[in-house]
């Protein structure tokens, strides 16, 4: 079950970048890179917060 949420809080996160960058007028590239960058960093941030180490 947390790991269900785990995984549609990356997606969500991803989603919020890539169309971000896409109102931007980015390419492919830069749309991709962006929803990764999004979704690595909420996910690291999310476990600083909650106290949970070592970041995975």
């Amino acid at each position: 079950m947390l790991l269900m949420l785990y995984l549609i809080a990356i997606t969500a996160e991803a989603m919020t970048g890539a169309l971000s960058a896409g109102r931007r007028g980015m390419d492919w590239f830069g749309v991709v890179l962006i929803a990764c960058v999004t979704a690595l960093g909420g996910g690291s941030v999310r476990d600083v917060l909650i106290g949970h180490y070592p970041l995975t």
